[in-house]
């Protein structure tokens, strides 16, 4: 993944290192040194949050340099230090994805579970292959909260959190930015700790195998069982990111189901008085948002104690997550015998739908590229005169999953995705 450089006041920040796990607490630096010429990367950032330890590397051939910051790593401190409200109380946060606007008009995003970033979980891009991603990885749920710009809330992810990229980062009391020295890029020097050990076990083999030309064969060997050993290392986790992808609508509840869950838990449409403006149902949380209208903050609390009321006190919101049962052994049709007949039953029924190819998820090495053996579409329609549940069942199919469901407007509004062979 290439870096990024952004500037934020006078200070260089890095976006896109490659985050590997370490796993020596006393040698942190020593393993990420060794890892990273293993994997042929020149600079380092070592991060620990929680019991969690991080190494993220980069190359100076992308004009990334020494003692240039890792916004990931300042991120992702602060968090580790406030924690975030979800669940109804503020807690730690271990599985997070955030989306956020760069000074320069580029976004970044940050995608951690288990509060480990993930190989590609960090990245800077345009808007467009920033929401890419970010709906790829929201869409394999398990996430404790999101977080971005204001104008992402529209989206409806569940315990969204509305938070600018200046946020996370610390500040002196005059308002400028308050650095901290390990955020910066270490230049990876010096030689690896096996280097001593290795040097005199071969200056006895280079004598048994006849000299310089033993020696030689002996140090290309070293280093081609070194870079097979850290190039497979690299392989497994990212294989082990793909199989979470594999099967994305195993994860997901029917559209029956989903539906089903959001109707008969739709119980407070005017809490207090206040007047919805919208109630947003996924697969693993419900949010309701509202006006005050001619109520008060003081009604809203005596029915929803747990609302989240706006300073200005004219909105209002409450989200609590849903826990739905995913079908068992769904297997896949082809694209003609999914697509066809749900687009001609909703056509006969007189409601619209629009479908879309979604974005194939990847996942990239140097040398390697995993992906799906199955297609995906995006949809959306809008209830009209209709039943929800009865739309529900025209799609409760193979591979047809419902994402979102949104009631504003007196409509009901549903959006989802569609996977095939």
């Amino acid at each position: 993944m290439a870096g990024y450089i952004t500037t934020l006041e006078k200070h260089k920040f890095v976006c896109g290192l490659f985050w590997q796990s370490l796993s020596k607490p006393r040698e942190l630096n020593r393993e990420a040194a060794e890892l990273g010429r293993r994997i042929d990367s020149d600079l380092m950032v070592v991060r620990m949050d929680h019991t969690t330890a991080q190494a993220g590397f980069a190359q100076t051939r992308d004009g990334i340099k020494r003692g240039m910051y890792s916004l990931a790593a300042v991120v992702s401190k602060t968090l580790a230090i406030e924690g975030a409200f979800y669940d109804g109380e503020q807690q730690p946060v271990h599985n997070w994805l955030g989306a956020f606007k760069l000074p320069d008009g580029h976004w970044v995003y940050f995608a951690v579970r288990d509060a480990n970033f993930l190989p590609n979980g960090d990245f800077a891009g345009t808007k467009e292959e920033v929401l890419d991603r970010l709906h790829n990885d929201y869409a394999l749920g398990g996430w404790n909260v999101v977080l971005g710009e204001d104008e992402l809330r529209s989206f409806g992810f569940h315990n969204f959190q509305p938070r600018d990229i200046k946020s996370f980062i610390p500040q002196r009391p005059d308002g400028s930015i308050r650095i901290h020295k390990w955020w910066g890029m270490r230049q990876i020097g010096g030689r690896p700790s096996w280097v001593p050990m290795a040097a005199a076990a071969a200056v006895i083999g280079a004598v048994t195998l006849g000299g310089t030309y033993g020696w030689k064969i002996y140090q290309q060997k070293k280093e081609e069982r070194e870079r097979e050993i850290a190039m497979q290392q690299v392989r497994e986790r990212l294989m082990r990111e793909a199989s979470v992808a594999a099967r994305p609508w195993a994860k997901k509840a029917s559209p029956v189901s989903l539906m089903q869950s959001c109707q008969k838990q739709f119980t407070h449409p005017t809490a207090g008085g206040w007047v919805l403006e919208s109630y947003t149902c996924t697969q693993e949380a419900q949010t309701y948002a509202w006006g005050r209208g001619m109520s008060t903050v003081a009604m809203l609390r005596e029915q929803m104690p747990d609302a989240v009321v706006e300073a200005t006190g004219e909105r209002a919101s409450y989200a609590r997550p849903l826990k739905l049962q995913a079908p068992q052994n769904e297997d896949l049709k082809d694209t003609r015998e999914t697509l066809e007949p749900l687009l001609s039953r909703l056509q006969m029924m007189g409601v619209p739908i629009k479908v879309s190819t979604a974005p194939t998820p990847q996942l990239n090495t140097s040398d390697q590229q995993w992906q799906p053996n199955w297609r995906s579409y995006l949809f959306k329609l809008v209830a009209g005169g209709m039943e929800p549940l009865e739309i529900a069942e025209i799609l409760n199919r193979p591979g047809v999953r419902v994402d979102k469901v949104v009631y504003q407007g007196s409509q009901w509004i549903m959006e989802g995705t569609i996977y095939a062979k």
